[in-house]
């Protein structure tokens, strides 16, 4: 019975020492003007699901200009360095949550579909712009028809109409609105205080900007393994890029970069999804698409404090890019930086986590 006990309080004591965010005095490598000039470009360019062509581009165009890059057939973006054995992927999405053109109604207003997830009310009264092949048009979203009444109704999907100015559908035509042209709020890069910003798209733009940073660290080196860092299409409707992906690649080990979605906020309760902004990347122990092994997560760790890059783990609810690869053999370990109020316009991360995650992904490379 005391050893039973004595077992029990060794795995209380783990428990309690894993749930210690791993803060160390970081030997810093990334600049922090370089990932906010990286984060606000690519912030200010819009790439709903099934559209981040532009994305894609200015991806290219950010990358250093000695590496090689290539785009599958699937709209994914790749860039390969190294050789060897074991084979790595790093994977983040371009594509980020908003709206398409349904349909046009004869009063010239527009009927939509959603891109990925979010909460219908987050539209409601808001400006946005829509991307036309002729160019862009400022709309906004229609109130709910029952918003004068004391208690309206409920927000739904439904609900999310825009007026372009128009009074009949051949006006809206003339715009060159057409059916599938996509949607979203205005968006750019906001400052609050030292550290921390705030816009659209920071999911996942935040883990492009640590890619791309990782990328340019890692271009003159010459690595003793595959590592291949992936840019996919299509995260927020289902995982498709990394879902295609997996069908070309099998990798040893894919690690996800995306948002870790904290609860470090205001109003949140604390009991999951609790990582700090401003105490470094995170390393995904649990969701509800993986368990990352035990060996690998020390591994990680180890490899972390080895660099002096901070780092906390959590356990959250959601998927990963990396999950898909679990069919065909790959171990995943998720990364991430945490964020508040993930999938609206106000999303808030802190730049010095982003840093640590773009540290943590070098050494990554070179190290796992």
């Amino acid at each position: 019975m005391k050893s039973k006990n004595c077992a029990v309080m060794i795995v209380l004591v783990m428990l309690f020492l894993l749930r210690i965010p791993f803060s160390f005095s970081q030997v810093q490598k990334t600049n922090e003007s370089d990932v906010r000039n990286v984060l606000e470009a690519l912030i200010d360019v819009a790439g709903v699901s099934f559209h981040e062509e532009n994305v894609l581009k200015k991806i290219q165009e950010l990358l250093p200009k000695t590496v090689a890059s290539t785009v599958d057939d699937n709209m994914n973006l790749l860039v390969k360095i190294g050789s060897g054995k074991p084979e790595i992927i790093f994977v983040a999405h371009m594509d980020e949550i908003g709206l398409e053109v349904a349909s046009i109604n004869d009063d010239g207003t527009l009927t939509t579909r959603i891109r990925g997830g979010s909460f219908t009310t987050i539209w409601e009264s808001k400006v946005v712009k829509i991307y036309t092949k002729r160019g862009i048009i400022d709309g906004i979203v229609l109130p709910r028809k029952t918003y004068r009444e004391q208690s309206p109704a409920p927000h739904s999907r439904n609900d999310i109409i825009i007026y372009v100015g128009t009074d009949s559908k051949a006006e809206t035509e003339k715009l060159g609105i057409q059916v599938n042209d996509y949607i979203v709020q205005p968006k750019r890069l906001l400052s609050f205080g030292k550290n921390r910003v705030c816009g659209g798209s920071i999911d996942d733009r935040g883990g492009c900007t640590a890619q791309i940073l990782a990328v340019r660290q890692l271009a003159e080196k010459k690595l003793n393994k595959t590592v291949i860092f992936a840019w996919v299409v299509q995260e927020e409707t289902g995982l498709t890029g990394s879902r295609l992906l997996s069908n070309t690649y099998s990798p040893d080990y894919v690690f996800a970069v995306d948002t870790f979605v904290s609860s470090d906020a205001p109003r949140d309760v604390k009991y999951i999804g609790y990582t700090p902004l401003g105490k470094g990347a995170v390393l995904r122990a649990y969701d509800s698409s993986n368990i990352t092994p035990l060996d690998s997560f020390n591994k990680v760790r180890r490899i972390a404090e080895s660099r002096s890059i901070p780092l906390q783990w959590g356990i959250t609810s959601g998927g990963n890019d990396g999950s898909v690869f679990l069919s065909v053999g790959s171990i995943d370990i998720p990364l991430s930086w945490p964020g508040i109020y993930s999938h609206s316009y106000a999303s808030i991360a802190d730049i010095r986590d982003i840093m640590a995650l773009t540290d943590l992904i070098a050494a990554l490379a070179e190290q796992f």
